[in-house]
């Protein structure tokens, strides 16, 4: 199927993750999208209200695709799951270049519509992990665990992790794929377990008898 035959909509789209992902958003004009998708730069104006509307679409959709990739697949064992979302975390990086870098960043400057969509790719990853951790516990037949704060920092610092990590990775790789999963893994072990004992009511320490005088 060639690009002209596509929806249009969808080319501009398509055409504009493939540019901002290489160059950035500034680097790319109006003119560089339409040449790229196949189509008259009128056509973009007819979709998208310019270049940063266009971009938000962009930004949409690597957010929609990075939640669609991170979905943990039922039928693989509990213990490789996360693995598995972890690689796709990883192939999803490096896919969308500039564009996972913003989301990953989560630096959206002033602009609050672009903040919204962060925000909301943000909480969905955790809401996401959160079920994902509910469900494998129900089938290794561990008691429920409700979703205390500590928890929920836990997933968020765990998430933000990833992020940081990741963004400085695509510009140096100097760690291996399978390095960098195993890395993530085991920061989730330990902020894991730091959530679990943040949430053990203190001891009260024993007190000390005064020496005799």
């Amino acid at each position: 199927m060639t690009r002209r035959h596509r929806d249009p909509e969808a080319a501009l789209v398509a055409a504009g993750t493939r540019l901002f992902s290489r160059h950035g958003y500034d680097a790319v004009s109006i003119d560089d999208i339409a040449a790229e998708a196949g189509l008259a730069k009128g056509l973009l104006y007819y979709y998208f209200a310019g270049k940063r509307a266009l971009y938000l679409a962009v930004v949409r959709a690597a957010a929609d695709a990075l939640a669609e990739r991170t979905v943990p697949d039922p039928a693989l064992p509990a213990a490789r799951r996360t693995a598995a979302v972890l690689d796709a975390v990883i192939e999803w990086a490096k896919e969308y270049g500039e564009n996972s870098r913003l989301l990953l960043s989560q630096h959206a400057g002033p602009d609050p519509e672009l903040q919204a969509i962060l925000q909301a790719a943000r909480t969905r990853q955790v809401d996401m992990m959160l079920a994902g951790m509910r469900r494998t516990g129900a089938e290794l037949g561990l008691p429920p665990a409700g979703e205390t704060p500590a928890l929920r920092y836990a997933v968020r610092g765990w998430i933000a992790f990833i992020e940081g990590v990741l963004t400085q990775w695509l510009d140096e790789r100097d760690l291996s794929e399978s390095e960098l999963r195993e890395l993530f893994l085991h920061a989730a072990g330990g902020l894991l377990t730091a959530a679990r004992r943040a949430e053990r009511p203190a001891r009260p320490r024993a007190r000390r008898d005064s020496p005799e005088r």
